[in-house]
């Protein structure tokens, strides 16, 4: 009797889970519902989890985990890495910077590496009367709308730019 009893409290405690998973679904704020999950869920018997997303695990012995090394730089908290959240790492809202390569991934779009090792990618083609940047030239990369980058060659109109490294 007590093993039949087993699989039905197995499904009640499933649709409890689905059903407290849909109400944090409905937390609007990230933090918050991560917070609902965690909390929740952990309290339904689930395991905690072992490392904090974007955390190496911690090394055998005890010492605590290590975070990535993270990109500096302009643009920097566009990579995407834990710290890109923290509103402190706004700094500067343009930079003039030397360019170390240029490569061009397909027609009109170019890969453009600077000195510091930062590596910026076209997000939209240019036209053909664009002259791309050149090795050993400058470029000034500015703080666009929504969180964007634009990348002025010379004085040629600023094109939209992501920093990828």
């Amino acid at each position: 009797m007590a093993i039949a009893a087993a699989p039905a409290a197995a499904q009640v405690s499933d649709s409890i889970i689905v059903n407290i998973m849909r109400e944090c679904a409905k937390v609007d704020d990230p933090s918050a519902r991560l917070a609902c999950y965690d909390n929740n869920i952990r309290s339904a018997g689930a395991a905690p989890r072992a490392t904090v997303p974007g955390q190496l695990p911690a090394p055998q012995g005890g010492a605590a985990p290590v975070a990535p090394a993270a990109p500096g730089g302009f643009g920097a908290e566009a990579v995407r890495t834990p710290e890109r959240f923290n509103p402190e790492r706004n700094g500067a809202s343009e930079v003039t910077a030397r360019v170390s390569a240029v490569r061009e991934r397909e027609p009109g779009v170019y890969l453009v590496t600077l000195d510091s090792g930062a590596e910026w990618l076209f997000t939209e083609s240019t036209a053909r009367d664009f002259t791309p940047p050149r090795r050993g030239g400058t470029v000034e990369i500015q703080r666009g709308a929504l969180g964007g980058y634009l990348m002025v060659v010379g004085r040629q109109q600023g094109v939209r730019v992501t920093r990828i490294k």
